[in-house]
């Protein structure tokens, strides 16, 4: 609490096409209680400023409880909507959650199941690599390289980012060497 206002600072991976995650960031932008917003690609950290009041004490209370886990990124639609995935060990908390969220929000409810969280992604998603491996590792992914069997090749995609077939190999052998230690780093 500063200031008479109750202060948070939210951080996060938001995912989904590049125009629907646009959406979404300009979206927050229009909402009054958003001071701030810092974004590096898919990393984003939000300052919101709500009223101090008894019941914005409540509201936030439920929405930012500790006993929640945010499963995965929030998913930024084509639909317009968030797509959040909330683990809770306790069904009483989580209830709490959707009813504020259906009552003030327009939230809607789509799954519920009781089942062992496996993981959780972490905000780490893709450490280290640099904006052009982003990139390249991106649309690789979306056009199929990664597929089985192969919808496309290095010489596909060299062409359709204006780069040579070496100088995308040299990029994604980077970015997929990155990733795979992260990934096995702590793990083997």
């Amino acid at each position: 609490i500063k200031h008479k206002k109750i202060n948070l600072v939210v951080g996060g991976i938001i995912s989904g096409l590049g125009n629907n995650k646009k959406r979404f960031i300009n979206e927050l932008r229009k909402d009054k209680r958003v001071k701030t917003i810092d974004r590096y690609h898919d990393f984003i950290i939000v300052h919101v400023q709500h009223p101090l009041s008894r019941e914005s004490k409540a509201e936030i209370g439920i929405f930012y409880n500790p006993q929640y886990i945010i499963v995965k990124p929030v998913h930024a639609s084509s639909d317009g909507w968030e797509y959040w995935e909330v683990a809770c060990l306790d069904r009483k908390e989580l209830n709490k959650l959707v009813k504020i969220a259906e009552e003030n929000y327009h939230g809607k409810l789509f799954s519920i199941m009781n089942e062992k969280v496996k993981g959780i992604t972490s905000l780490g998603l893709m450490p280290g690599l640099t904006d052009k491996q982003n990139e390249i590792l991106r649309i690789a992914y979306k056009k199929g390289y990664y597929g089985y069997p192969r919808k496309v090749t290095i010489n596909q995609i060299a062409k359709e980012v204006k780069k040579s077939y070496s100088t995308v190999q040299e990029i994604l052998r980077k970015a997929e060497s990155k990733m795979i230690e992260f990934f096995l780093k702590y793990r083997v």
